[in-house]
């Protein structure tokens, strides 16, 4: 370790006497002294070497004559313990820029200090290194919530003031804002916005060794998200909402409750990913953008072309003779269709047909609901869906399973066929152990 060396304190020059001339006056204060404290605009500074480097810092004390005496002692200290190998730059000098610097010199890990960090400054860090890694779904959501609620909040806070209050008071402020139609913030929204909030924080604590800092979200209690109550359609009701959709759509609609696929996966179907036995969802769009981040993992699934779904498609590429687009649906003028004018659309024809509002996403709800009711495995359908398992499908459909005989499409088939061709094939009529499935007409044209 090396010491500290004796730095001789320069002559300096008072301000002018009325006369205009200079004064010179010794320097009393550091005189046999080794290190210095001297002033600089106003404030008073403190100059010695330590590891062979000089080293100037800011006490933020004002030039008075009491402050100059009281710096001047905590420089002798300094000296003191690096004299005997004991001083730690880090320690009498916390918030200067050489912090990290002296302390590797020192040869040890630096650890800067909860108090030291502000979560803005951070934020802007943790952005640039961790942004380009993040999904296109992620930077957008990221972002929204960033911008709309976590730095107005936090942005000028440390880290050392997120205790378990702070997000009490936070989560009170979030359950008090408005959507901008109105209505307050979801419980699904609120736990959204903690997502990212909880990752930044988790990332601050890895990067700066912050495991002993208590986690302000052990006790925070988040709003629960409400059970939705699903409200499939019956085939009745089915067809009447049909009578109201415009030609043009129908074909999208019709897949949509014979497949089970999810409005963002349909939008961005291509038809380079139909051939004869599957249809291989792989993408999806969201807010007119196209990913290929599916919502699960096992939303990455083959859906059969059973003889329905083939004549929906088929009904799809005739009226798009002319169309030279890779999507399967389109609007009118041929441009990939927006699920913002799917639902427009949508709640126009309920209202035209007098059927109670059901959401768009009721399509997937009734494609689940109907094979089930028709006795189909809910293996099957839980893959059509893409779950990986049959978990949510026996907790959201339980009421629909009365056996579980079929696995391969054919009793959802049978309930959609006409009356006629299940007398030329009356096999079709075979629901399983429970024959026709109570509650169902005998066929649906879809």
């Amino acid at each position: 370790m090396e010491t500290a060396q004796i730095i001789d304190f320069p002559k300096t020059k008072t301000a002018g006497n009325a006369a205009g001339k200079s004064l010179i006056a010794p320097d009393r204060l550091n005189a046999g002294k080794t290190g210095r404290v001297f002033s600089r605009g106003g404030k008073l500074w403190v100059d010695f070497y330590y590891l062979g480097e000089r080293v100037r810092e800011s006490s933020g004390l004002e030039d008075t004559a009491p402050n100059r005496a009281k710096l001047r002692k905590m420089l002798d200290l300094i000296v003191s313990e690096i004299d005997n190998g004991i001083f730690e730059f880090g320690k009498r000098f916390p918030h200067s820029k050489k912090v990290q610097h002296f302390t590797l010199l020192e040869g040890k890990t630096y650890r800067k200090d909860p108090k030291d960090i502000v979560f803005g400054d951070y934020v802007k860090q943790w952005w640039e290194e961790m942004g380009p890694g993040l999904s296109q779904s992620q930077i957008r959501d990221y972002t929204s919530i960033l911008n709309t609620h976590l730095l107005p909040y936090f942005g000028r806070l440390a880290f050392n003031e997120f205790r378990t209050v702070l997000m009490k008071k936070f989560l009170s402020h979030l359950k008090a804002r408005k959507t901008p139609q109105g209505s307050p913030l979801s419980a699904k929204r609120i736990q959204n916005i903690f997502i990212p909030l909880r990752v930044i924080f988790k990332d601050a604590c890895d990067e700066f060794d912050w495991h002993d800092l208590p986690s302000p979200f052990g006790s925070l209690k988040l709003p629960k998200l409400k059970r939705v109550h699903i409200a499939p359609f019956s085939t009745e009701e089915w067809e009447r909402l049909m009578q109201f959709i415009p030609a043009w759509y129908r074909p999208y609609f019709k897949l949509a409750v014979l497949t089970g696929m999810r409005p963002s996966e349909q939008v961005a179907l291509k038809w380079s990913a139909i051939d004869d036995r599957y249809i291989y969802v792989e993408l999806s769009r969201v807010r007119n953008l196209e990913k290929a981040e599916l919502k699960t993992a096992a939303s990455n699934r083959m859906i059969e072309t059973r003889p329905s779904v083939r004549a929906a498609l088929e009904e799809q590429r005739a009226q798009m003779v002319s169309s030279q687009t890779p999507y399967v649906f389109v609007n009118m003028e041929g441009r990939p269709i927006l699920q913002d004018k799917l639902r427009e659309l949508w709640k126009r024809a309920l209202v035209k047909s007098g059927l109670p509002y059901r959401r768009m996403y009721e399509t997937r709800h009734t494609f689940a609901s109907w094979a089930l009711g028709a006795g189909e495995s809910p293996d099957w359908v839980a893959r059509t869906l893409g779950h990986t398992n049959t978990a949510m499908l026996y907790k959201t459909y339980g009421r629909y399973i009365p056996n579980l005989t079929r696995q391969d499409g054919s009793a959802l088939e049978n309930l959609l066929a006409s009356p006629a061709d299940k007398k030329e094939n009356p096999d079709r009529n075979n629901f399983g152990h429970n024959g026709h499935y109570p509650g169902y007409p005998e066929g649906i044209s879809i």
